[in-house]
This record gives C-alpha cells, structure tokens and sequence, in this order.
C-alpha cells in the first residue's frame, strides 16, 4: 500500500490542475502540455473513465519536477548581446552576387 492516508490523497487531488490549467501557468498550448504528458517527462493523473475518456490532472509535486528538470544555468543561456557578436554583417542595399553568396556561406556555418 502507499503510503498515504485517504485524507492526503484527496488533498493532492483537489489541487491537482487540468491540463488548460498548467497550460496557462506555463505560457504553452494545451497540446504541447498534453505531448509532455505522451513522452513522460510530466506525470499527469487520469481521474477518467479508462483511456477512452480521459481526465488528465497534474500534481503540483509533479509540476515542480519537471519544472526543475527543464531548468537550465544562466551560464548556458546566451544573451543577446553575447549572441550578437557572431551575426554577419547585413548586406548594403544592392548587394552583388558575391556578397550575397558570401552570406549564404556564412548563415550554413
């Protein structure tokens, strides 16, 4: 058995959110939710009738995880301005065919 009491389960459950609800917290689509469901990185709870009429619901101890599993450092995430640095030159406004394909050249680095 779990190791939970009745009373706990339905506390979990009643603050358990819909799938357009964590959609909205999160600022996707109710399908890109409902793929994270599909591929296991978010754990949802089917509180339907089997798996014809599904009634999805996330846990806030799920939600957390894998909020802290996408988590990313801030050494990792490039800014902008660090990003900036790396882009070419822009074209003058009749560029020849040289230049042209030097960009091209350059955007397939």
């Amino acid at each position: 058995m779990s190791g939970f009491s009745d009373a706990d389960l339905a506390e979990m459950l009643q603050a358990a959110r819909s799938l357009g609800e964590v959609a909205e917290m999160l600022g996707l689509s109710v399908r890109q939710v409902q793929h994270h469901v599909d591929d296991g990185s978010l754990v949802a709870v089917n509180l339907g009738r089997g798996s014809v009429r599904k009634d999805l619901r996330v846990l806030d101890a799920d939600l957390q995880g894998f909020l802290a599993r996408r988590r990313t450092s801030a050494a990792k995430a490039a800014t902008f301005e660090s990003g900036r640095e790396a882009r070419p030159k822009p074209l003058s406004t009749q560029p020849t065919f040289a230049e042209r394909r030097a960009a091209r050249k350059s955007r397939q680095r």
